[in-house]
């Protein structure tokens, strides 16, 4: 009877080590409303969620970002036929419309350190492809620099900052049609663009999910492998050299029916990277890789359909970056020189689900 009763308890011990405390913001469709509202939850308090009304009639998909340096949640609504950015803060759980459209383009990250938002844009007929930096209090967008012509097309989910470094990089077809890495140095002058390969395994597909640990400097991926005999999807982890382009795959869960691309997003608190992903019993859930552990895990979703998923890193980004935090900043502002030729004020919105081709359309 000792016997047994121990035996219960060390099981029972090893399925509580497995939980895990990581908190989330989403937009969601309420099963009971049917309307679409902002959502936060902590894996640990589930099903019990914070659910905050917004006047939501339809999302662009993959055009929010969240920015843990001012509790800000970004995405793109339209409301009144006419499409606006809306900002939902999560700690004061309120949301408003920004004055200027915030131009998403193929993906916007956030420096954490300051909570510049950073903009990749595609080429149109007239121009060259070039990247844009939002800064958060005045909402003035300005040009950061323009990118090379030998680009063909970007990939959805394959940019990512380095707000230690300042560094921002993205994954991309070139004129060649191949994939190739660029790191770009936002913070030079003049700004500095050096590309490389990437160096996926033979037989790897390159549907990645790109995140940064901030506690290490170390960029990891998730590359999604989809059978089409078992009609099964492959998840991998491994870490990628910003320096060569060099690719280490590290570990591997598979046996998921689906993986929501342009889902994936990175625990900093706990150091866990995570993405979106259909079980086999067609049940949406959050498949994680604890990167200090080294093993997956997998954790509950919030009922009804969840989606534009950002981990909120709010608490650690103010312990971290609280000495170089544009909130800190209280003093009144000035934009000079006015007028400036220099400033661009981006308007429109370009999102490309997979690869955006340089059409110009």
């Amino acid at each position: 009877m000792k016997k047994s009763a121990l035996l219960f308890l060390l099981i029972f011990s090893s399925i509580v080590g497995f939980s895990q405390s990581m908190k989330f913001v989403a937009v969601r469709n309420n099963p009971t409303t049917q309307r679409q509202e902002f959502i936060q939850w902590d894996t640990l308090s589930l099903p019990t969620v914070i659910n905050d009304t917004a006047p939501i009639n339809g999302v662009v998909s993959g055009s929010s970002t969240y920015n843990s340096n001012n509790g800000n949640f970004y995405i793109s609504t339209f409301q009144n036929q006419q499409l606006v950015t809306l900002v939902y803060n999560v700690n004061q759980r309120n949301n408003f419309v920004l004055n200027n459209l915030l131009d998403f383009g193929v993906e916007t990250k956030v420096d954490l350190s300051n909570g510049n938002l950073y903009s990749v844009h595609t080429m149109s007929s007239s121009s060259r492809g070039f990247i844009s930096v939002t800064d958060p209090v005045s909402g003035v967008t300005t040009l950061v620099d323009s990118l090379p012509n030998s680009i063909s097309g970007f990939f959805a989910d394959g940019m990512v900052f380095n707000s230690n470094t300042h560094h921002l990089y993205f994954y991309y077809i070139d004129t060649n049609n191949v994939e190739r890495f660029m790191d770009i140095d936002v913070m030079a002058n003049p700004v500095t663009m050096n590309s490389m390969v990437l160096g996926f395994a033979s037989g790897h597909t390159s549907n990645l999910t790109l995140e940064f640990d901030l506690n290490t400097n170390l960029l990891h991926f998730l590359s999604i492998h989809y059978n089409s005999q078992t009609q099964k999807s492959k998840i991998y982890f491994g870490i990628i050299n910003p320096t060569n382009g060099a690719m280490s795959y590290e570990d591997s869960t598979e046996g998921y029916s689906g993986v929501v691309l342009s889902s994936g997003t990175f625990d900093q608190t706990g150091q866990n990277m995570c993405i979106s992903a259909v079980d086999s019993n067609n049940r949406y859930i959050m498949v994680g890789y604890q990167v200090l552990g080294a093993y997956w895990f997998e954790a509950p979703l919030p009922a009804g359909n969840v989606y534009e998923i950002e981990a909120n890193n709010y608490t650690y980004v103010q312990a971290k970056y609280a000495s170089t935090s544009v909130k800190e900043l209280n003093a009144p502002m000035l934009v000079f020189p006015n007028p400036a030729q220099e400033f661009l004020q981006v308007s429109g919105l370009k999102y490309v689900r997979m690869v955006a081709e340089n059409t110009g359309s």
